[in-house]
């Protein structure tokens, strides 16, 4: 049995390593290569940095002994985790992300007033040290479920297909990190035998993550940020954004078959560049997808309507201000991911 557990050791200190270098390496090179690249990554570094250090620690703990103080330092290195994964997802799913100064700072003065107080809190078996330790996984769960809930609030099921592809990238992210989470506990209170432990799990999970971006290497690169050196600044897009819908609402200007970007920004009493930036930044899709919404939308409330049931759906679709019946049904498919025949119907029997 003695030999089993030491080759044990030994196999979970090769997969373990591998998740280690992998994280740590990418990491790093995420660090020092930000140029064209998203804003975002910077966390991502940290993020992969700081559990890289952590598993690191674990794997060289279980062959040499490190001081109770530095591995308080290295149990700090947990504090980073959840601040981290919780502004990469923030800065990638927003277009065009704000961060007031340092402000992003605070989230990791608990990892700093740990390391300055490693001197003096428990490393051991006993229940004080126990309750940190669960303390610092709580951290991270509560970011990662935060982060959960954020995306669910936030998410568009439109947009560019890059759009819905990083979508599924950020979802896949928490939840796995969620998972994570959740075996790292019945690892430590010895429900999941640990050697199945976490030097397995994080390197299973770290090549997962590599694959998925080496299918996907726009989820580093910094994704048409054509407005970089606009003057419109955030309080002006949202007074403009609001601005446009009271106008689109109100006046139903979608309704005009032969409504353009320049015929919209004039009405606007703005440049036809400007109106673009305008919902780009405020809806994350172009003009002729925010134009096509409402028209799909009038088409919905016409299609259920009383007073309209006389009406066949071609005469429907350019009431909608569409110019053929063919885009109308392209567009009415593609939004709501039904016919508007089957839309029709259903609301007759309901």
């Amino acid at each position: 049995m003695e030999v089993d557990a030491d080759l044990l050791k030994h196999i979970e200190l090769l997969v373990g390593s591998i998740g280690v270098m992998i994280s740590l390496l990418f990491g790093i090179f995420l660090f020092v290569t930000r140029t064209g690249r998203h804003k975002a990554n910077f966390f991502l570094s940290l993020y992969l940095l700081a559990f890289g250090l952590r598993i690191g620690k674990s794997l060289f703990y279980n062959y040499f002994p490190i001081d109770s103080v530095i591995r308080n330092v290295f149990l700090a290195v947990l504090l980073a985790i959840g601040p981290s994964l919780w502004w990469y997802v923030f800065l990638r799913k927003q277009p065009q992300p704000q961060l007031a100064g340092k402000t992003y700072l605070w989230h990791y003065i608990p990892m700093f007033l740990f390391m300055a107080l490693c001197w003096i809190i428990p490393n051991n078996s006993g229940a004080l040290a126990r309750a940190i330790h669960y303390a610092l996984i709580a951290h991270i769960f509560g970011y990662a479920a935060y982060a959960l809930y954020w995306l669910r609030k936030a998410d568009k099921k439109s947009g560019s297909h890059n759009d819905r592809k990083r979508d599924r990238w950020l979802r896949f992210f928490v939840l796995t990190n969620l998972t994570v989470v959740g075996i790292y506990v019945l690892i430590i209170q010895n429900i999941i035998p640990y050697y199945m432990g976490m030097a397995f799990l994080f390197s299973a999970v770290i090549i997962a993550f590599s694959i998925w971006w080496l299918q996907h290497p726009f989820l580093f690169n910094v994704e048409a940020e054509k407005y970089g050196q606009s003057t419109l600044a955030q309080d002006e897009l949202v007074a403009l954004s609001a601005r446009l819908k009271r106008l689109m609402n109100t006046e139903n200007l979608y309704l005009d078959p032969d409504l353009s970007l320049e015929k919209l920004s004039n009405k606007m009493g703005i440049t036809s560049k400007r109106l673009s930036q305008v919902i780009n930044q405020s809806e994350q899709i172009n003009y002729s997808t925010f134009i096509t919404r409402y028209r799909v939308l009038e088409a919905k409330k016409r299609l259920v309507a009383y007073e309209y049931r006389h009406l066949k759906i071609s005469a429907i679709a350019y009431d909608s201000g569409f110019n053929s019946v063919s885009s109308f049904n392209a567009a009415f498919k593609r939004i709501t991911a039904t016919t508007a025949v089957e839309y029709r119907n259903a609301s007759k029997q309901n």
